[in-house]
């Protein structure tokens, strides 16, 4: 039987988040969730620091995609359209103990992960077809909306404080950086709509973003302060980049590229392919 093969979300391969691991191998700097189409369909895997062990952790004939691991890596939290339409799940770190946590609320996308682990960000169109940034309690209750505009976003993450969300916005096929004051909703564009911007992903410190960028030609990974300044390119290969993560290791990042998974050194430009079979949004968690 062909696996099938829905219309996947922007931040399908374009947009990130983190990992970890319980009752798995452990890597000796940490774990790496991602997900990959190399049986056909996007499903979610694992593997070690090097690349090594990898374990394909769910197994269907839809789509299960941008997998973000809860700070304490006890839970990964990632988006699926098995029953038809985009529902956020999550599972253990060997995919045991699946649970759905959002039902026929339309469609739901973009998974991420408070800081203190007991909320889950999303993204949802049941109010707006649009889709607005929810956030709900980590067992799937106390659903609540955060946003009501008539922007389109993707990617959430709550800030370190829990007082301003970032997002990616899509104005007209545009995509720019934004933050958003949970008091008051007051948005402040970080990037500017000459170019795109998106997979912003925050640093484990909290006080930097990462994200990709077309603004030189092809998307390369960037950095800058949670209000947009010190704009910084970090890489210059020349070759489309996409869903950059953090490691354990400061100035040591994972991107997805030529669809594979690659750990780049930023200091000396040295990359190691980590794998290579149709791989994307790599995540990454120390215990």
């Amino acid at each position: 039987m062909s696996k099938r093969m829905s219309r996947l979300p922007f931040h399908a391969l374009t947009i990130p988040l983190l990992l970890a691991v319980a009752g798995c191998t452990q890597g000796r700097d940490g774990m790496i969730a991602f997900q990959s189409n190399r049986d056909g369909n996007f499903e979610i895997y694992t593997m070690s620091a090097s690349g090594a062990d990898q374990r394909r952790l769910t197994e269907n004939l839809s789509n299960d995609i941008a997998p973000t691991w809860s700070p304490d890596g006890a839970r990964i939290a990632f988006a699926s359209d098995r029953d038809g339409t985009w529902d956020i799940y999550t599972m253990r770190p060997d995919g045991g103990d699946l649970k759905q946590l959002t039902k026929g609320a339309g469609t739901n996308t973009a998974p991420s992960w408070a800081p203190a682990g007991d909320k889950i960000l999303f993204i949802s169109t049941r109010e707006a077809i649009n889709g607005d940034v929810y956030r709900m309690n980590a067992d799937g209750s106390g659903t609540e909306r955060l946003t009501a505009d008539s922007l389109v976003k993707d990617s959430p993450f709550l800030t370190a404080d829990g007082k301003m969300l970032i997002v990616t916005l899509n104005t007209k096929g545009r995509y720019a950086i934004a933050s958003i004051a949970l008091s008051g909703k007051m948005m402040t564009r970080l990037t500017s709509a000459d170019h795109n911007d998106s997979a912003p992903v925050l640093s484990d410190g909290g006080g930097e973003i990462m994200f990709v960028s077309d603004r030189d030609g092809h998307l390369q990974v960037y950095s800058m302060t949670l209000t947009g300044g010190n704009q910084t390119r970090l890489t210059t290969d020349g070759v489309d980049e996409r869903t950059p993560s953090y490691t354990a290791t400061p100035g040591v990042i994972l991107v997805a590229k030529k669809g594979g998974i690659c750990q780049i050194t930023l200091s000396t430009k040295k990359e190691s392919v980590l794998s290579f079979k149709g791989d994307y949004a790599p995540a990454w968690h120390t215990r």
